[in-house]
């Protein structure tokens, strides 16, 4: 009696796009515990995470970053009151062949060198004026405000269920020629595409 002939299964590796997302998938779920939530500084460590994985994701137009300089600047205002959370996470942290370095500005029209620009709740009071400031320019802006979205920011984070989540205005994205990967697009809560609102997560 002939025998059954075994049948080979052949497993393949999951892509590199593939691990990172699922990485960044069990990392949105670990920032819903209620542990990290409860206190301020854990959650600006939480967002401070976000904002390096957003830096990873994001591919400037030719000429954005300075050739001579392998950093990436995230800027904040000086009067930043997470300044040192935020600093502790992404300060020398490796992007592809740059490293990441906070940079703080006093005034709207120090930007000029930023790559991403954060503003906290806490800049709401100057937060329509720095982004007027910024129209046109290839510089990451993400926030947290209710209106930084129609104020015209690219990325606002918020809280939802315990969970920090995140929203993306690609129109104002791609007015400054910067590329959003799909795979942060697909892990957004809502995705806004001019006059049309893609809902996701």
């Amino acid at each position: 009696m002939a025998s059954n002939p075994v049948k080979q299964v052949r497993f393949e590796r999951p892509s590199a796009s593939a691990r990172f997302l699922a990485l960044f998938c069990l990392f949105m779920f670990l920032s819903g515990t209620r542990e990290l939530a409860h206190a301020q500084a854990d959650e600006y460590q939480i967002k401070a995470a976000f904002l390096f994985h957003f830096a990873q994701l994001v591919v400037w137009p030719d000429g954005a970053l300075n050739a001579g300089d392998p950093s990436l600047k995230l800027c904040i205002f000086a009067d930043e009151p997470s300044r040192q959370e935020l600093q502790t996470v992404i300060e020398g942290k490796p992007i592809g062949a740059r490293v990441l370095h906070l940079r703080l500005i006093s005034h709207p029209q120090e930007v000029q060198g930023c790559n991403v620009l954060f503003l906290s709740h806490d800049e709401e009071r100057r937060q329509s004026a720095t982004l007027k400031t910024l129209r046109g320019l290839p510089i990451l802006t993400v926030g947290e405000t209710a209106n930084f979205l129609s104020d015209g920011g690219m990325i606002r984070l918020h809280a939802d269920e315990d969970r920090i989540r995140f929203d993306i205005n690609l129109e104002a994205a791609d007015s400054t020629h910067l590329t959003i990967s799909s795979r942060l697009l697909l892990l957004a809560s809502k995705v806004i595409r001019g006059n049309a609102t893609d809902r996701g997560r």
